[in-house]
């Protein structure tokens, strides 16, 4: 009696966004926390 050779599972890509897609998220929120921030510190007079 042979032992019959398991199949290996092909391993599942990880679950990630876009790299280029991820890099514009965080420039638009930069942006976005940049502008709150100025906004605020022209209401304070700073």
């Amino acid at each position: 009696m042979s032992k019959q050779k398991k199949k290996r599972r092909k391993a599942k890509p990880a679950a990630r966004p876009n790299r280029i897609e991820g890099f514009l998220a965080d420039i638009l929120a930069g942006i976005a926390s940049g502008l709150i921030t100025a906004a605020i510190l022209k209401l304070l007079n700073w």
